[in-house]
């Protein structure tokens, strides 16, 4: 089955002739690419949800491939990372290359933290593609330019979509990147009202936001802008959804550690003070981060697929991500009924939505369900505390 086949199927609910479904289609296609450079789930609050320790035998959605990194610093017995998207896990081999074969912790923070090398041809061909698999050094031999032009954070379509709405930002008198000046959450307040506020008062803006299509470059499929239009009434819009969870990215968290804002508001990371980093990127770290990536193990395929195969007892951790958003009632009862059988007792899942509800309160059987418990106080104050700020809720489960 093609990758383009997989995801279609993962993320198709409706009659692909309805209007929904021809939108599914459409998407299916965008993602079969490369969308994510980073990951946009917060790693602190994953790990505090998932108490990791030297018995978690990790499942996780790859997507950038940042997490599965982070994870490795808890020194879990293994972490398993699996996605439907080929380009995903090409980013985290070429990731787990680096820190494996790159000399020193200078070389795999130009590649990663800085995203651009001038000496990343060479390097590349010395230490990086001798040590990939065949699928992933066809694309990196293509690709490895990216790294001289521009750098990784401005490439992947998520970048080009980020992009893009910066220059419109300018065009229109904003500027979303003063914010990262703040000295604190006042000033980021004050900051985030004079250049990122009026953005979403703009004509174009409030047009194009409101078509599902908008948000393909977000990697949101169109049953999650479905679930957004949900927080919506009389007197909320889509727009105004949008305008608060970009508020909550700004001001809610201090900005010199927030590199979801950095991100999200210049495409790159603070490579001055080194705080605004993921963690598996601080110098600190990358000696703990290379005596454990021989326990990461990166796939391509689905996590239900992956737990129905492997031996009972083989993930005590799962991370989703937001794919629960995707599924569908079949989909989903199938996933969760292949953890209750498989998974020991007192395993840990995780993941985000669109919205603020969780859909296995609603999709999943009665008597499938209740062999979870839902950590509601945990999820709603877990939820609070993630800084990337894109989401509507946070869920954790546990089995019983």
């Amino acid at each position: 089955m093609s990758t383009n086949s997989q995801i279609l199927d993962a993320v198709k609910d409706r009659d692909l002739a309805s209007k929904q479904g021809i939108l599914q289609k459409l998407f299916a296609v965008w993602f079969d690419a490369f969308i994510y450079n980073q990951i946009w789930e917060d790693p602190r609050v994953d790990l505090e949800a998932l108490e990791l320790d030297k018995n978690s035998r990790v499942l996780t959605i790859s997507s950038g491939g940042c997490n599965a990194l982070n994870y490795l610093l808890s020194e879990p017995e293994s972490v398993t990372a699996v996605d439907l998207n080929r380009h995903h896990i090409y980013l985290l081999n070429l990731k787990a290359a680096a820190v494996k074969h790159l000399p020193a912790h200078e070389q795999f923070f130009e590649f990663f933290g800085v995203g651009k090398s001038e000496n990343a041809d060479e390097m590349y061909k010395q230490f990086l593609a001798p040590n990939l698999d065949e699928g992933a050094k066809a694309v990196w031999d293509k690709r490895i330019k990216i790294f001289k032009k521009g750098g990784l954070y401005d490439h992947s379509r998520n970048g080009y979509f980020l992009r893009v709405f910066q220059r419109f930002a300018r065009l229109i008198g904003c500027r979303p990147d003063a914010v990262l000046n703040a000295r604190s959450l006042n000033e980021q307040a004050s900051l985030y009202r004079k250049n990122i506020k009026p953005f979403f008062n703009n004509f174009l803006i409030r047009l194009v936001g409101r078509m599902p299509v908008t948000l393909f470059g977000l990697g949101i499929p169109p049953q999650q802008f479905d679930e957004l239009t949900r927080e919506t009434d009389a007197e909320t819009t889509i727009i105004d959804v949008y305008r608060e969870r970009v508020r909550r990215l700004a001001c809610d968290f201090p900005i010199e550690e927030n590199y979801f804002a950095w991100q999200a508001f210049a495409r790159k990371y603070d490579t001055e003070k080194r705080k605004a980093i993921p963690e598996y990127l601080k110098d600190e770290n990358f000696g703990k981060l290379k005596s454990n990536i021989g326990r990461l193990r990166a796939k391509v395929g689905s996590v239900t697929d992956e737990i129905k195969t492997q031996p009972h007892g083989s993930f005590n951790r799962f991370v989703f991500l937001d794919a629960q958003d995707w599924m569908n009632a079949d989909a989903l009862t199938e996933l969760w009924s292949a953890i209750a059988e498989k998974a020991e007792p007192n395993s840990r899942l995780i993941f985000r939505t669109a919205g603020a509800e969780s859909p296995i309160k609603t999709r999943l059987p009665q008597t499938l369900r209740e062999n979870f418990v839902y950590e509601r106080d945990a999820s709603d104050r877990l939820f609070k505390q993630d800084r990337a700020s894109i989401y509507g809720g946070f869920h954790l489960y546990i089995l019983k």
